[in-house]
């Protein structure tokens, strides 16, 4: 009699007991813990890696996106001007105190080319050096107004023409100089002060005076009250009032068609300055010198020469080699020297950061220069304070009180010897006070061996030297309206804020050899415009931009990491299910009775 037997039941192993499976079970566990190795990984060292990567794409490198958003920036910016409209100017001649009275603002938008085409050759004006780590770039700047009526706002200003002819002749013999006076007296407005539209102020008015060396074409006869007395009186080439006026239509007629097309593409600018191609469009014909005969009329204008004609060449550090000098400014119009300022100096010596594009990791204990070429100088900014634009923290850098301080002022917050190179003395131009710098230096050309008497302050003469305010009535300084700031966010090095301020000057100075200039004191610093360019807010595309790549180091890694960490937890996790669920059916097996 035979009892109960117990032993495995003899059938085929499947599902988690076949060797397959448990190889195949061995693989996801290696593989589950690689995966989980590499989330780690992730989670600690791509924060790092990414944000080298991240730095690494803001050099200005050929076809990359960091060079499109220079060329093309994702905000508009703004040139917004004010002027001081002198409200006494017969007291002044009189040797009456200025009153001035701030008109405006007018607003312009302002459209930057960077890379427009030579016409004729069809090559760029934005060009790497191949063989160095810089680029060269000859920036087109094009203003249209937005805002503001300046056709119709009439101000009483210097007439700098003028002033600027008399200062070229102030040392001259008497008997050259009295000759010169007279023509430049009996030529164009002919007074110190001139009331003229704001659009003509800054984009051409008519004086007669500061085309007087210029050729008169054929077709123009001389202007009112001038006698040409070189011509000849020939009875084969008499010329009668009907002549000279035919002439003068046709004249006209040529440069109505010139100014036609030229406004017609400035109003294509206006209309559509992003889906249009600004590269190649034909600059040539709405380009204008500062002065300029129109209609045998001539037309200056301060700025005449600014809007859309080609600025002179910038050569900037591109970062591909050296990110931390990306923006650095190495050469102005060819030359690593500005030829303006003492020979040899630091205030020659080109430099500072180019404004549109700065280093990135910027720290508040760090100065910063930047290269202002309105100003004709570098000027250095330090760390004032932290603030905030669409919720992105930045860090503000303005001018220090002594920013335009003389090496000569005996209050020690104001005096600034490293500006001791700005004064050219030595060369016959005045040092002026704390606050203003004379711009004579770095206005002086063939026509102008003095200079234009011209001097650069921040707005009302904030941070100036008190006895500037106290010549003229009428200016409020205020560091919120007056003062040049700009504000970065400090890993990237964006400017999400940049507002350069400068006020333009008229030096007026007595000369007793001059009727109208007889009764000013020995040096008046008159000012007649100031001005705000750059932007105060990112747009909300720019911001977009700016928090994404704040935020990727940190945030993508994190999202990876914890992907990666699940899906090797998962894979972990089922292999160690079916290998237990396997071990347990082979105990089961193994004891389960024969029957």
């Amino acid at each position: 009699m035979s009892g109960p037997v117990h032993g495995r039941v003899d059938v085929k192993r499947g599902g988690c007991q076949s060797p397959h499976t448990r190889n195949c079970l061995l693989a996801t566990s290696v593989l589950g813990c690689l995966v989980i190795i590499l989330g780690l990984l992730v989670l600690t060292m791509a924060p790092s890696f990414l944000s080298s990567m991240i730095l690494k794409s803001l050099a200005l490198s050929p076809g990359s996106d960091r060079l499109a958003s220079w060329l093309l920036p994702p905000v508009e910016a703004h040139l917004t001007a004010y002027a001081f409209n002198l409200t006494n100017p017969d007291e002044v001649l009189k040797g009456g105190k200025p009153v001035v009275q701030e008109v405006g603002p007018f607003v312009y938008r302002t459209v930057t080319v960077k890379d427009s085409l030579d016409i004729e050759t069809g090559q760029s004006h934005l060009n790497y050096d191949p063989l160095g780590s810089t680029l060269t770039y000859r920036p087109r700047k094009i203003y249209y107004l937005v805002s503001g009526d300046p056709d119709n706002t009439f101000v009483t200003v210097p007439n700098i023409p003028l002033l600027t002819g008399f200062s070229s002749i102030r040392d001259s013999y008497w008997i050259t100089k009295d000759v010169a006076k007279n023509i430049m007296l009996n030529n164009g407005r002919g007074t110190p002060f001139v009331t003229v539209s704001f659009t003509g102020l800054l984009w051409g008015y008519n004086d007669e005076l500061p085309c007087f060396k210029h050729t008169r074409p054929e077709e123009c006869p001389p202007p009112d009250g001038e006698i040409d007395i070189f011509s000849e009186d020939d009875d084969d080439d008499d010329w009668g009032d009907e002549d000279w006026k035919r002439r003068k239509r046709s004249t006209e007629n040529e440069a109505l068609r010139s100014r036609r097309s030229s406004d017609e593409d400035l109003s294509r600018i206006k209309r559509s300055s992003l889906d249009l191609d600004l590269r190649r469009l034909n600059f040539s014909m709405m380009e204008k010198p500062k002065a300029e005969l129109v209609n045998c009329r001539c037309e200056w204008g301060l700025f005449r020469d600014k809007n859309v004609t080609i600025r002179k060449p910038v050569t900037i550090n591109h970062g591909m080699k050296d990110l931390s000098m990306k923006g650095w400014v190495e050469q102005f119009d060819s030359s690593t020297t500005l030829g303006w300022w003492e020979d040899g100096s630091t205030c020659d010596q080109v430099g500072g950061q180019d404004g549109a594009t700065l280093p990135p990791s910027v720290s508040q204990y760090q100065e910063m220069e930047m290269f202002i070429s309105l100003m004709c100088r570098k000027i250095n900014l330090q760390f004032e304070k932290i603030t905030t634009h669409s919720e992105l923290s930045t860090y503000r850098f303005i001018p220090p009180v002594n920013a335009l301080g003389s090496h000569t002022d005996p209050d020690p917050t104001k005096v600034n010897f490293a500006n001791s190179c700005y004064c050219r003395e030595s060369k016959g131009f005045s040092c002026l006070k704390s606050g203003v710098l004379n711009l004579e230096p770095c206005k002086v050309s063939p026509d102008l061996p003095r200079g234009a008497p011209i001097a650069l302050s921040f707005p009302h003469f904030y941070q100036a030297h008190p006895s500037f305010q106290e010549a003229v009535e009428g200016l409020r300084p205020n560091k919120t309206l007056h003062q040049f700031y700009v504000d970065i966010e400090p890993t990237l090095g964006f400017p999400l804020a940049i507002r350069p301020r400068f006020q333009l000057n008229a030096i007026i100075r007595k000369d007793p050899d001059i009727a109208v200039m007889s009764n000013f004191p020995d040096e008046l610093v008159l000012p007649f415009l100031w001005a705000q360019d750059g932007f105060d807010e990112p747009s909300p595309d720019m911001a977009s931009a700016i928090h994404f790549g704040l935020a990727a180091p940190r945030q993508l890694p994190l999202l990876g990491g914890v992907v990666l960490l699940a899906l090797g937890g998962a894979m972990l996790l089922v292999s160690a299910g079916c290998w237990t669920y396997s071990v347990r059916r082979r105990i089961i097996e193994e004891e389960f009775p024969l029957s």
